[in-house]
């Protein structure tokens, strides 16, 4: 899905002051960002997920009713592209869903709603607190050029929020940026710990984590918390 850099550029320019106080609020704001988004990459939908109580992400914005779908089907499974670019701090592409074994649960979902290809990139303030989001309703192979201008747009995203946070804007979705903060760095460290020690990528020292509380039914935040004060990690979630 070739992009007009001409188009790309005026489009960051006329976003680059956007700020939560613009076209009537936060939600706006961002609805707005994630409208463009769809517009310059031509895809056939966009969407923002935000991480919020209960350690999952949830919906906050989408170009589309099918993007909106989109989003939720992979809050509620807890899987697929954006979710692992959550994590992951990183993008993840996917050129057809429906043939990735990665997500045996939200890959057939998606298809039913005529979704194959979709990329995922973190927005990241003081560390990941969501994904922005295009997908595609034909397999696509997404390039290099597509991934750093859909960052670009999340680094847009950051930004709005950035501000939203400096103005003590209020409302749901600054409460959930708040959470996703707070818990993110304590996560980040706890990953970190991880990491050195056992010589684990990003990915698999928060499964480590997520493992770990999923097994004691606790928050992952509560188990970053003790691996940051010294303590570790329960023997059987290894």
């Amino acid at each position: 899905m070739p992009i007009n850099p001409d188009a790309l550029a005026a489009s960051i320019g006329g976003l680059a002051e956007l700020t939560a106080a613009d076209r009537g609020g936060l939600e706006r704001a961002l609805e707005h960002v994630v409208s463009e988004t769809n517009r310059i990459f031509a895809v056939d939908g966009a969407g923002l997920l935000l991480l919020s109580e209960g350690d999952v992400l949830r919906y906050v914005a989408a170009s589309s009713e099918r993007g909106r779908i989109i989003e939720t089907l992979q809050e509620q499974v807890d899987e697929g592209p954006c979710v692992d670019a959550f994590e992951q701090g990183e993008p993840v592409v996917a050129a057809d869903v429906v043939r990735d074994p990665r997500w045996p649960a939200f890959g057939p979902m998606a298809g039913r709603q005529g979704v194959h290809a979709l990329l995922g990139v973190p927005v990241v303030l003081e560390a990941t607190v969501g994904t922005l989001n295009v997908y595609s309703t034909t397999p696509h192979v997404w390039d290099d050029g597509e991934i750093e201008a859909i960052q670009a747009f999340s680094r847009i995203v950051a930004s709005v929020l950035r501000t939203a946070v400096e103005a003590h804007v209020q409302g749901q979705v600054t409460e959930q940026l708040q959470y996703a903060l707070d818990r993110r760095v304590v996560i980040e460290q706890a990953k970190g710990i991880l990491m050195e020690r056992e010589g684990l990528t990003p990915g698999a020292a928060f499964e480590r984590i997520r493992s770990q509380a999923r097994s004691n039914r606790e928050r992952v935040v509560d188990v970053a918390r003790r691996l940051v004060a010294g303590k570790p990690l329960d023997h059987q979630a290894s």
